[in-house]
């Protein structure tokens, strides 16, 4: 196996395990946290390994398009948007569920979170869940391979 796939699924892996941690670390609308965030403590910890995990995505997208029919390129492009679009229609509605089960947003004197802004110990599970994993890897998959049609219509024009 090429090394650049056992980086990508290393990152992957590693990755998604942050995802959860941070995800653990979400306290429930009805315990009273007096700890902090210690979530987002450990997404600070994750944060390079994300981020390499998100380059590794890239790169392996690059990788795979060279050399594809256009047709087949343009077709994964619009594949991959709708899915990503599709699972912004669950990440939606975990929001709003979890928002009703605080009381309401930060502005809401009755709610939980009231003074706490968004990213707290009770909303990590909001932004740090398999959706916006999933989203962010398929963005940054499309992205590759927009790159690599670039690239490849550059070196085209080179030779």
């Amino acid at each position: 196996m090429k090394r650049i796939y056992v980086y990508w699924i290393s990152a992957l892996v590693i990755s998604g395990i942050g995802f959860y941690f941070v995800n653990i670390m979400t306290v429930s609308p009805d315990v009273i946290s007096g700890n902090g965030n210690l979530g987002l403590l450990v997404g600070i910890l994750f944060l390079p390994v994300w981020v390499m995990g998100l380059y590794w995505s890239y790169q392996v997208a690059i990788n795979l398009s060279q050399n594809q029919h256009k047709v087949y390129l343009f077709v994964l492009i619009v594949v991959l948007l709708i899915s990503g679009s599709l699972l912004v229609i669950p990440l939606i509605n975990n929001a709003n569920e979890l928002i009703d089960r605080l009381g309401g947003p930060p502005s809401e004197p009755g709610s939980v979170i009231y003074r706490f802004g968004w990213l707290n110990q009770y909303t990590n599970s909001m932004f740090f869940n398999l959706y916006t994993f999933l989203i962010i890897h398929i963005l940054t998959v499309v992205i590759g391979v927009i790159a690599a049609i670039f690239i490849s219509n550059r070196d085209l024009e080179n030779f």
